[in-house]
């Protein structure tokens, strides 16, 4: 279990420093999710990162041209807007539940505190 725990750390780790080249996109949001944020991954899986900045064009296509240049080898980066972000909770799309499973890196607009508000009114339901 130590060796999976030393090697989550590093992913982590290799997440962040990817997330601190972001500077342009701040104030953002950045979630470690998916098998890395599980611990159920292996040498094969990326490292799945949700940035939410409202810096993104609307285009989603276009939001890749802000993150490829800092992007590094086992980085799966999947940038939203606040905007996107709101309509997956209204859609109650699985991968909100992720996000707040998730390991968050940095949470400058606040997206943790919505995650719980939504999934504490699912739970009241």
């Amino acid at each position: 279990m130590e060796v999976i725990e030393r090697r989550k750390k590093e992913r982590i780790e290799l997440a962040m420093e990817f997330v601190r080249s972001l500077e342009e996109l701040r104030p953002l949001t950045a979630i470690v999710i998916g098998s890395t944020a599980r611990g159920y991954f292996n040498e094969w899986s990326d490292i799945d990162v949700v940035i939410i900045s409202n810096k993104f064009p609307d285009d989603p296509l276009r939001r890749f041209d802000l993150v490829e240049k800092p992007l590094r080898p086992g980085i799966e980066p999947i940038p939203l807007r606040m905007s996107d972000l709101l309509r997956l909770v209204r859609k109650r799309a699985p991968v909100v539940e992720d996000m707040r499973q998730g390991v968050f890196l940095v949470d400058e607009l606040g997206v943790r505190k919505i995650l719980e508000q939504v999934h504490e009114n699912e739970r009241e339901k």
